[in-house]
């Protein structure tokens, strides 16, 4: 099936040049389509029966029935009570006038906004003579409509209409101000010097906004709420980026909302990223990623299974075994040919609207089984009714790498291993030449020149509106020949019909080149090459081997220039992921909508190795993945009020997801010439792997939140999910879930507080789960055909099989109970915003693979055993420091506490299976931690080192009872029980500190990422502390190159060192256990404050001679400069690196990862 849609799609290029035909064809009839204006309006018909009530509730009233916004003017709403009403169906404008009339009140309506202001007669010695007109834009440049807009000293008065303009018919001549004022906005008075009979325009007028208001809209899930109600834990970022926006979304999400640890797997471009969201709540690798959610569809999100393709790069292996317990295998690190890809990065940070992450149960437990890693809810940017609106930004940028790593130069080199062989063999007459001095990594490294372009257009009518955005990014790697080139464009239209129905559509489309896929093996390569070897025969060709050095590998070549500059190393994605629905107003109050959803990825990953000495006919390795998946949600919502003290909001729904993935690994050797790149012409063909894996899921859920008086808030949600991943016996599970909330400031004895605008408690248990713990079919038994090193395993003529997965029916779904409590403040008018929660998670039947005994016919299961908990707190706080005419200061601060610990693991000996379990080997790398019950997921179990002996040179260790010993402890039998708590992985307080200045037409923005409390293993330094060969005489090793510190090693009795003597008691020819990874020598204090993002701005004004000569709406020139330093006692590069990717179990390991890079910006912005 592959084969034949590649064909069709990638074979001829005028199929290719077809679709772009058709695509323009669309996006052309889709915009004529979206561009009709058509207009229609209907009386409102309004119904209302109040007792001696507030003015302020007879209008929020009227606000539910009609959609209406009301606005006053220089009256105290609250003070106007004892107001009696009874009517029906009676208009709105004579609902106004019978209520307001009496009481000395005005009214003017304009679109959906109403100003009330007390009545003032004219001055009689007015004369208006001239119209004035204007238009009014936040800070964004959106048109704001209901905009107050008043001439001082006069009863004129307005508010603007959608597309924000305001017209007054008359005005006085001569010298006036005019006060332009919204709610959440800065005040605007402008001086006019009026002209009799001439007609005035003030232009465009840009308004800043000050603190959220309480009715800002938070996006739950299948649904939305406003600030004030919202009883549930829910962090929310609007990405309003001053300067450009990064390359991914979850770079904008970093150290910006509370609770959420982000971590970048290296600096390779378009690599993943670890996401953690209150802690690791599964001891499966990919089931503490998040659910990703965008316009409401669940999309192919962060994990391994997903999104690691493998290429045919060859990793130098280590030239030392750094020596596990007698019997196991070595604990120690190997590089792997594998990429994993950032599946946020095919979405443009500049299509944003707004990001909310779902924390505790009542807000996850909608999502059911993959809720309870968390959720992170991505809504897309729409277009508004108005004129139409062209946003656009450029900028290019330098980066550079955050660090360097210290190795020997030629001399240095030289000096160490022919001591080396001196010190093993006296008599070895072996030597190295200290001649020549190659920097590998200068040799491999630049200075990219980036590129970042959007456009976007959007406007539309009350009828239909449209959002169109084109993005082009150009984020070339450090590492020579590897480069990141993505193309986007997205489409998201609206069309009503009518008065009851609604369609429209989400569309993304994505394609990413992105050959950096072998820059983090270039980069080891290049640090870990001899040094006193030249890059460059004297005939001119690349040097591969190990000469005139005595000893090098005989079945490797290594040289990482000639491996950047001649291979062929790439991924080709594409990806098309969106909605189309439709929507029916039933009732003012009730909608239906069924949603169709999809997400395509395509992706070809091609690695061809040229031809070199040890490889004459050089090989291709080529992976194709497809992944479809398809989503059907149908919604009924509802919103209502009953009487003055009772409110509902319903949500029900069905959903159905199916999703099909294939994946193709072909390799191939034996090419005629380096110039044929098809498989097909190699002399040898291998099918590595061709695999289809496919899951469905069938759900049925609902929420009710009700209100009572405005200030009683219940909520409940209950979600049951079937899995196809789980045996009939235990394929279906529920979720549910519980709020509660009481807003303290509604309170009668709380109207004297002015300044308490929010005082809110709520608190909420419930459930959530995961499924991706049983893989695709872990209830299942799998089989393969048996191989051995000569091939398949028969019996007689007949192919034999071996199991891959024993089935176990009896596997159960993980389930995580959360109970969380939170405190929401507004004070000074929403000046300043803070929320505080405290989390308690609990997660029951997490599964394992353990050891079962092998009578059984396989020697490991999943089974249910883990108790794990998660506790923690949270503090977000948000501030308008200063907030004057021409000064505002933003801050947004938060900071978050967790603590994870695996309460129990049902076995006999929970640490000899901790043992086993951290020894399960997938793909030569080591696919678990050392769990043991009372400690964290991630904690790291170590031998502890205790220095060098001053007299012997040997390492000291001390083992469990705190007794020092020159034996190595992990090479004794049942050493393990010597093994030590040393530090958790994973931070215990994370957190980021943004403020925002902007005087005048200057701006300056900045963001502090910080984690404390952590621990970081420094496998880099532990590479370039590894020189023991196999055998002991590298022979038919390489010989790689070390750190400067290794030049320090013991000499002579009484030398003080913290480098053992070269040969010692903790290594011989076979191991070196003084680099092992169970080895507490090289863990770090991983703890660090980062300015992650600097941005200096000017905007000119909307009124300067320059915009409108060039008709500009706005614009913006920026600097802007991303992880400018670091704060740490870290001694490698960066404490923020990941080299295990997306998984949060193995965080904390620093293994010559390619350093993340230090980036320098500037731009220009620009709006029509």
């Amino acid at each position: 099936m592959y084969k034949v849609l590649h064909q069709k799609l990638w074979a001829h290029p005028r199929n290719i040049v077809k679709l772009l035909l058709i695509m323009r064809l669309t996006t052309l009839i889709l915009i004529t389509g979206i561009l009709q204006v058509s207009a229609s309006g209907f009386a409102q018909k309004i119904s209302l029966s109040e007792r001696n009530v507030g003015l302020t509730t007879v209008l929020n009233r009227i606000r539910v029935q009609t959609g209406y916004d009301f606005f006053y003017e220089s009256i105290k709403v609250k003070d106007i009570k004892n107001i009696s009403v009874h009517v029906k169906d009676l208009e709105l404008r004579a609902v106004l006038e019978l209520i307001l009339g009496p009481r000395k009140l005005d009214f003017t309506i304009e679109d959906k906004s109403i100003l009330i202001r007390a009545k003032i007669a004219a001055p009689p010695a007015l004369k208006l003579k001239t119209p004035l007109r204007g238009r009014i834009v936040d800070d964004n440049g959106k048109p704001m409509a209901g905009v107050t807009v008043k001439v001082i000293g006069t009863s004129l008065v307005t508010v603007t209409n959608a597309n924000g303009e305001y017209f007054f018919p008359d005005v006085p001549e001569g010298k006036c101000s005019i006060e332009i004022s919204s709610v959440g906005f800065q005040k605007v008075s402008k001086l006019l010097d009026i002209k009799a009979g001439e007609p005035a325009n003030t232009g465009v007028t840009s308004m800043q906004s000050i603190a959220a208001t309480l009715e800002e809209t938070i996006i739950v899930g299948y649904g939305s709420t406003d600030k004030k109600s919202l009883t549930s834990s829910v962090a929310k970022l609007t990405p309003n980026v001053a300067g450009a926006a990064p390359l991914s979304i979850d770079q904008i999400m970093a150290s910006r909302m509370a609770g959420v640890h982000i971590t970048p797997s290296g600096g390779a471009p378009g690599s993943a990223t670890s996401i953690v969201i209150r802690g690791l709540s599964t001891l499966s690798k990919d089931g503490n990623s998040p659910l990703i959610v965008i316009d409401g569809i669940p999309v192919y999100g962060m994990g391994e299974d997903a999104n690691k393709v493998r290429f045919n790069g060859s990793a130098p292996a280590q030239s030392a075994s750094s020596g596990g317990a007698p019997g196991t295998a070595p604990r120690t690190y190997t590089p792997q040919s594998t990429f994993e890809k950032n599946p946020l990065a095919s979405i443009n940070p500049d299509d944003i609207a707004s990001i909310e992450v779902l924390k505790d149960a009542y807000a996850t437990a909608i999502y059911g089984s993959r809720g309870a890693a968390g959720v992170i809810l991505i809504t897309t940017k729409r277009g508004w009714a108005g004129t139409t609106k062209v946003n656009a930004q450029i900028n290019t940028s330098v980066s550079e790498p955050l660090g360097k790593h210290k190795v020997m130069n030629g001399q240095q080199y030289a000096e160490f291993y022919n001591a080396y062989l001196k010190a093993f063999d006296p008599a070895d007459t072996r030597n190295f030449k200290g001649d020549v001095n190659t920097d590998w990594l200068k040799e491999i490294t630049r200075r990219p020149v980036g590129m970042n372009a959007d456009v976007n257009i959007s406007g539309g009518n009350d009828k239909s509106t449209y959002y169109i955005s084109m993005g082009y990014d150009d984020q070339p790697s450090y590492i020579i020949k590897n480069d990141y080139k993505r193309y986007q464009g997205r489409i998201n239209v609206d069309q009503q019909i009518g008065k009851t129905f609604k369609v429209g559509a989400n569309v993304t489309m994505s394609s990413i080149k992105n050959s950096a896929l072998s820059s983090q093996l270039l980069f080891l390569e290049a640090i870990q090459k001899a040094p006193n070897l030249n890059v460059y025969m004297p005939d001119g060709s690349y040097n591969w081997g190990y000469e005139p050095n005595p000893t090098g590998s005989i079945v490797e070549d290594l040289n990482p220039v000639g491996k950047a500059m001649r291979n062929i190393n790439y991924s080709d994605d594409s990806r098309i992921f969106g909605n189309v629905f439709a929507e029916a107003k039933v009732r003012p109050w009730l909608t239906l909508r069924t949603e169709l959803g999809t997400d395509w990825v395509n992706s070809r990953s091609y690695a061809r190795n040229k031809s070199r000495p040890r490889l004459p006919a050089g090989n291709l390795t080529e992976t194709m993945i497809q992944n479809k998946k398809w989503v059907i949600n149908n919604l009924l919502t509802a919103s209502k009020r009953f009487g003055s003290y009772h409110k509902i909001n319903l949500v029900a729904g069905q959903s159905f997801e199916s999703s099909v993935e294939n994946n193709v690994v072909i390799f191939a050797d034996g090419f005629g010439n380096d110039e044929i790149l098809s498989p097909f012409a190699a002399s040898n063909k291998l099918v590595n792997n061709a695999i289809q894996r496919a899951t469905a899921l069938f759900s049925v859920f609902g929420r009710l939140d009700y209100q009572f008086m405005n200030r009683y808030l219940l909520g409940a949600t209950y979600r049951v999910d079937g899995s196809s991943r789980f045996s009939k016996n235990h394929r279906y599970i529920g979720f549910p879930s519980f709020s509660v909330g009481w807003i303290v400031n509604e309170e009668p004895f709380m109207e004297e507080v002015k300044w308490l605008s929010l005082l809110k408690l709520r608190a909420s248990t419930g459930y959530s789960g995961t499924d991706r713990s049983a893989g695709y079919y872990g209830n299942q038994g799998q089989y393969t055909y048996a191989r051995g090193g000569a091939g398949d395993v028969t019996y007689g003529d007949i192919r034999t099989i071996s199991v891959s997965q024993p089935n176990n029916p009896n596997l159960k779904w993980e389930r995580t109970r959360t109970m969380d409590v939170g405190l929401d403040l507004a004070l000074f008018n929403s000046k300043v915003s803070i929320a505080v929660d405290y989390y308690n998670k609990l997660t029951k039947d997490a599964v394992l693979t353990v050891a079962v005994p092998e009578f059984m016919g396989f020697t490991s299961q999943d089974q249910n055993l883990g108790v794990i908990s998660n506790k923690g707190w949270e503090l977000d706080i948000t501030t308008t420091n200063l907030q004057k005419k021409d000064l505002r200061w933003t801050t947004s601060f938060n900071i978050a506490r967790n603590r994870n610990k695996i309460l129990s693991i049902k076995t006999a000996d929970p640490r000899n299976t901790a043992q086993d379990i951290e020894y399960q080997l997938k793909a030569g790398e080591f696919e678990n931690n050392f769990w043991l019950p009372g400690y964290s997921s991630t904690e790291f179990f170590m031998y502890e080192w205790a220095g060098v002996d001053p007299n012997t040179g040997n390492p000291l260790w001390k083992d469990k009872d705190g007794h020092l010993t020159d034996e190595p402890l992990m090479s004794q039998v049942g050493g393990q029980v010597h093994r030590k708590p040393m530090g958790d992985a994973m931070p215990k307080v994370t957190g980021g500190l943004t403020n925002n200045i902007r005087y005048k037409g200057l701006e300056l923005d900045f963001t502090f990422g910080y984690a404390f409390g952590h621990k970081i293993f420094n496998g880099s330094k532990a590479n370039l502390y590894t020189y023991i060969g196999k055998g002991g005489s590298f022979t038919n090793d390489n010989v790689f190159n070390l750190s400067p510190d290794m030049l320090n090693y013991w000499k002579y009795p009484g030398h003080v060192t913290d480098i053992p003597a070269i040969l010692n008691k903790s290594n011989d020819q076979f191991r070196d256990y003084n680099v092992t990874r169970q080895n507490s020598r090289f863990l770090e204090d991983g703890s660090f404050v980062k300015l992650k993002n600097l941005v200096l701005a000017y905007n000119l004004s909307p009124s300067s001679r320059i915009l409108r000569a060039l008709r500009l709406n706005n614009s913006k020139i920026f600097f802007q400069t991303e992880n400018l330093f670091t704060i740490t006692r870290y001694s490698g590069i960066d404490p923020e690196v990941s080299a295990y990717g997306s998984s949060g179990l193995k965080a904390g390991y620093d293994e010559l990862t390619l350093p993340g890079v230090r980036t320098f910006r500037i731009g220009l912005k620009v709006g029509l």
